[in-house]
């Protein structure tokens, strides 16, 4: 009735296998692992990888390498260093190198690679996801996301798998797939077609659907929901969970890094993937955040040799976390909040995450869609489509709303607007500073 598992299957259960020890694994046995495998990636990129053979700060090390002064590399240290951050004699045994691009906010593309190796810790982490979320992996999955323009449109796209990561340990639940530029309406009603059991979106295109949800009201069965790409808020979180009647699991990945932290199966904060990466949080000293304070996100790969990014910061900020009774030993982060981009600059040099609730915005125009982006020291435009605009009445009902929650009288705008457009990766900021 069945075989033994040979080839692929067998390693991808095997690995999962082995995640479900470490993910329980004590404290101490975890760092000591993690210390041992960051030891053999260090003297593999000292030796083998230009950027840091040659990095005067590393040199002055002397060979005592103190990881808390181990320079931390920068986006655009990673643009600028190219080749010289490969690795001149990857391990063969790795396999194949796979080209990632990723365009961030100036539009000049970051490449980084990675091999066969580190995308087999990517599937198995990918299951890992489902487990922890319930996720029957022979139901029914929809998927709407970003394509290029000509593909996935509607009626959209299916296939017997959802993806290589199910379907080399045999599940065959279907997966099907819009493209996200497809409008939202329609977007809804295909799902109204499908009756997917689950479903995989950006939280931005999850908040319009749940809104339009709430006003059209079809019958719709989802079991789970699941969010990527883009900062999931609280707000958006119980809107969301509310108009569907169901749970909203998210995950924080990178086409640089894979997965770094994956939300845990009790509560809404996330467990990094500590078999895939070292999270810090770090202050404006470099020092590690303590529980409850928010700093920026640096990650290192510990799967990747093809190309070494150790102690990259990505440009994210988060808030540490503390341990957890899920049962999950590995650490902790509470929220991630977003892109240094998404900081509201003050005339006085301050910066801060902007407090605003949306919903409080969408008491006063329901079902709109908002974006604020900051133009000016003290200048913020609000960009707003809506079927309904608001009379001036609510116009400085929500200017007060947001000139309130910021601590500061900006000058604010309302642009009504037929679209808000996404960037050119389908992700969608709710907040941008533009100085």
């Amino acid at each position: 009735m069945i075989d033994i598992p040979t080839g692929n299957t067998a390693s991808a259960l095997a690995l999962q296998f082995r995640l479900q020890q470490t993910q329980t694994l004590p404290l101490k046995e975890q760092s000591r692992l993690v210390d041992q495998r960051l030891t053999q990636l260090l003297q593999h990129a000292l030796q083998t990888v230009p950027y840091y053979r040659n990095h005067p700060e590393i040199i002055r090390m002397q060979g005592k390498i103190d990881w808390q002064r181990f320079p931390i590399l920068t986006r655009a240290n990673l643009q600028k260093a190219g080749t010289t951050l490969q690795s001149e004699s990857p391990p063969e045994s790795h396999g194949k190198a796979y080209e990632f691009r990723s365009s961030g906010s100036t539009g000049r593309p970051v490449i980084s690679y990675s091999s066969d190796y580190a995308q087999m810790f990517w599937r198995a982490q990918t299951v890992r996801d489902h487990l922890w979320a319930g996720r029957d992996l022979s139901g029914h999955m929809a998927a709407i996301k970003y394509q290029a323009p000509e593909k996935a449109r509607y009626p959209g796209v299916s296939q017997g798998h959802w993806g290589p990561a199910s379907a080399t340990l045999g599940y065959s639940g279907k997966m099907s797939t819009l493209n996200s530029i497809e409008p939202l309406e329609l977007q809804y009603r295909w799902l109204t077609e499908i009756q997917p059991d689950y479903l995989l979106t950006y939280p931005s295109n999850l908040l319009e659907l749940a809104k339009i949800h709430r006003r059209m009201g079809a019958q719709l069965s989802l079991k789970g929901i699941s969010t990527l790409g883009e900062t999931l808020t609280p707000e958006m979180r119980q809107y969301c969970r509310t108009a569907f009647s169901c749970r909203v699991a998210d995950m924080y990945s990178s086409q640089e890094m894979g997965y770094m932290a994956l939300q845990c199966p009790r509560h809404d904060h996330y467990h990094i993937q500590l078999e895939n990466c070292i999270v810090e949080i770090l202050d404006d000293n470099n020092a590690p955040c303590r529980p409850g304070q928010t700093g920026r996100v640096v990650v290192t790969s510990l799967q990747n040799y093809i190309m070494p990014l150790l102690r990259y910061e990505i440009g994210d900020y988060a808030i540490a976390g503390a341990g957890c009774d899920c049962g999950i030993t590995l650490p902790v982060i509470k929220r991630v909040i977003g892109r240094t981009r998404n900081l509201v600059k003050y005339p006085d040099g301050r910066k801060s995450w902007p407090s605003y609730n949306p919903m409080a915005l969408m008491d006063l125009v329901p079902d709109a869609q908002f974006q604020l982006e900051q133009v000016s020291a003290t200048g913020i435009v609000v960009h707003l489509v809506s079927d309904n605009p608001p009379d001036k009445a609510r116009e400085k009902q929500m200017m007060g709303i947001i000139q309130e929650a910021m601590g500061y009288p900006f000058d604010i705008e309302i642009r009504i607007t037929n679209e808000i457009p996404r960037a050119a990766s389908g992700k969608f900021e709710e907040f941008v500073c533009r100085i």
